[in-house]
């Protein structure tokens, strides 16, 4: 075993150093356990240079730099050191619950604000990571790489630069990890952190469809919101978190993120912000959803404000996106999953492909609507599910769940039944009837395949209804 890097011409590895001591002791114990699974250079074999045992290297004395800032768990919780380009401390925080939780040296620390100990003891947290997984084998080298991405966000904080030896040894421990998964694991299969937070696309739908007919019931503007964010994550192809900082406008605008209502009683999404490579947006929903373009026009009616998603007990002043994400947890308790931005966009690509065969041509659309490249629709986001009942339990608690909230909804009305009949009396005087004619043919079309068989050519022209990627709009 060598002490030292200095014989490896490299100034990088010449910033660190193997110490002896029972970590490094540990580290080379559970090496062996994942036979020749890790990436190459995390070894350490006598003689070869090549391998270094990159992940228990510590910084030479002579290199280290103070930490700068104590990271704060409650400021990371409410996301006051995200920026425009960093907007994901909310799982970070998740995901030190795991290291608190779950790795013996750090249970001491479930109930402290601060998050230093991860800087000064993150080779201690390396090897309990590394001791962790070698007891569960089917474990994808991407679950692991998650667990570094926790620790790089905690040392950009606390050092307040990129620019400092152990931070680039994090990254660099991360794109190991990375590259060997992209080699040895593209079976499209869900890692562990993926089946935490995946849920089959029908359960987004039928959550997004009983929250409609909940909200048509109670009037009320919680719901209302809630109705929105399923609705925005849903009805359209799935964008990233830009979806939680939307504001309305009925003018043109370019300076933000929008939901433009313009002078042909049309509604247009406007992402504007540039989020990564990818630039301004536009979206026709109107084409694209008719029925995600009359709830946000409903939703605007009934509760004129300048945000679109807001707190519940204050209108007028934007939610977070932390807090926007919570309730998506919330929302989605019963499934038991994690359900976030990203695991919708997951079941949305894999729902597309399930139900049809995509062309080249037919996903380069759905990446350019999702802002993303094809390659990531094949690699990242198209998963290959398991052949077991996991998806038919979840629909199954979700249909108890909806089957609870219609006796709610029963009950409710045979208190104010009076009332309601009253309302939709009013209401129906102002529905506009040829509109209302052509959503209920819209509706049989696309859940019932007796009723295309009986409908009438001229019908179809009569309402203008096309028939796009299997569904009649």
């Amino acid at each position: 075993m060598t002490d030292n890097m200095n014989d490896y011409n490299h100034s990088f590895w010449d910033n660190f150093y193997l110490p002896k001591d029972n970590l490094t002791d540990r580290y080379l114990k559970v090496l062996d356990l994942y036979d020749c699974k890790l990436p190459a250079n995390f070894y350490i074999i006598d003689g070869i240079p090549e391998t270094f045992g990159l992940p228990i290297l510590d910084v030479k004395k002579s290199f280290v730099k103070p930490i700068k800032k104590i990271v704060s768990l409650k400021k990371l919780k409410d996301g006051d050191y995200e920026t425009e380009k960093s907007k994901s401390d909310t799982k970070i925080v998740k995901d030190i619950n795991f290291f608190v939780n779950n790795l013996p040296s750090f249970r001491k620390y479930k109930d402290k604000d601060n998050l230093n100990w991860i800087i000064t003891k993150n080779r201690l947290l390396t090897v309990e990571i590394f001791e962790y997984y070698s007891k569960k084998p089917k474990t994808s080298l991407t679950t692991i790489e998650g667990r570094f991405v926790d620790l790089l966000r905690i040392f950009r904080i606390g050092f307040e630069t990129k620019e400092y030896m152990l931070y680039q040894k994090i990254s660099l421990i991360m794109e190991n990890l990375r590259n060997d998964f992209k080699q040895d694991d593209f079976d499209n299969k869900l890692n562990e952190r993926e089946e935490k937070a995946y849920v089959p696309f029908k359960v987004i739908l039928e959550k997004q469809k009983s929250l409609e007919e909940e909200f048509n019931i109670k009037k009320t503007y919680n719901l209302n919101q809630d109705l929105l964010l399923v609705s925005l994550y849903s009805l359209i192809p799935i964008e990233r978190d830009e979806m939680k900082e939307l504001n309305f406008t009925t003018s043109l605008k370019t300076d933000d993120d929008y939901i433009y209502f313009n002078n042909e009683d049309e509604v247009i999404l406007l992402l504007n912000k540039k989020k990564k490579k990818h630039g301004k947006y536009k979206l026709n929903i109107s084409n694209e959803s008719p029925k995600l373009a009359e709830i946000l026009k409903e939703s605007y009616k009934l509760y004129k404000r300048e945000y679109v998603l807001t707190n519940y007990d204050k209108k007028n002043e934007k939610a977070k996106v932390s807090n926007l994400s919570k309730r998506l947890l919330r929302i989605f308790k019963e499934t038991g999953k994690n359900v976030g931005t990203n695991s919708i966009r997951s079941s949305y690509v894999t729902w597309l492909n399930e139900n049809k065969r995509l062309t080249v041509k037919e996903k380069n659309e759905v990446a350019r609507k999702m802002r993303t490249s094809r390659k990531a629709l094949d690699e990242n986001y198209n998963k290959i599910l398991p052949t077991s009942n996991e998806p038919l339990n979840l629909l199954v608690v979700q249909l108890n769940r909806y089957e609870k909230q219609l006796e709610n909804n029963k009950q409710y009305y045979e208190k104010n039944k009076e009332k309601i009949k009253q309302r939709h009396k009013e209401n129906y005087k102002n529905i506009d009837k040829t509109d209302q004619a052509r959503k209920k043919i819209l509706y049989y079309l696309n859940n019932n395949k007796e009723y295309n068989k009986k409908i009438k050519e001229q019908t179809i022209k009569k309402y203008n209804i096309q028939k796009k990627n299997d569904i009649y709009i």
